[in-house]
């Protein structure tokens, strides 16, 4: 009985020992992206995402916490409406006079730039931030309505509950040794 004990718990640190090691080399092949995303009626989405290095923003998008309607077209994809607002995807541009503008924070001096091209085609580096307004435009095409200005840091301030401690490897492997000790100490005490 305790050396199946024993075989049962140097089973479960293999294991742990190999979730924590897979863990680790995810995290290389990810990056974070900020999304900021304003509402008609005043509201925003802030979420920071965890995508593939690769991703686009419309990958980002699709991996965010919101309802996503998008049509692909011959410019690649489009957003047509986030979380109701906006059209459906069986008609993307149903409104005229309005759109999902698209955006790129500028870390340096924190203001958006309209983005020069569609959400599909642009892929965002680790810590950058997007942002999408649902948008009128002006005489010259220009989007006129900007999400509030939000740092990734301050996104990340925003959408982080309080921390979890989460053991580190080390630890995973002191507290393993100190079970297999006490494994040990049982079955010397039962004189097996």
């Amino acid at each position: 009985m305790s050396r199946r004990f024993v075989v049962a718990l140097l089973v479960a640190l293999a294991l742990a020992v190999l979730l924590v090691a897979v863990a680790f080399a995810a995290g290389d092949a990810a990056k974070q992206v900020g999304l900021v995303i304003a509402f008609p009626d005043g509201t925003n989405h802030l979420e920071i995402v965890t995508v593939p290095i690769t991703a686009t923003t419309f990958d980002v998008l699709r991996s965010a916490q919101i309802a996503l309607a998008s049509q692909d077209t011959a410019f690649g994809p489009a957003v047509c409406g986030i979380n109701n607002v906006g059209c459906p995807a069986t008609n993307c541009f149903c409104d005229p006079a309005r759109f999902w503008a698209y955006y790129h924070l500028n870390a340096v001096n924190n203001t958006w730039s309209s983005a020069a091209e569609g959400v599909g085609a642009y892929t965002p580096a680790n810590g950058a931030v997007e942002g999408l307004a649902w948008s009128g435009f002006d005489a010259s095409f220009n989007p006129t309505v900007q999400p509030p200005v939000y740092t990734f840091a301050q996104i990340v301030a925003a959408t982080t509950p309080a921390p979890v401690p989460i053991p580190e490897p080390a630890t995973l492997l002191l507290v393993a040794a100190g079970l297999a000790g006490l494994a040990g100490y049982v079955r010397r005490r039962k004189g097996t």
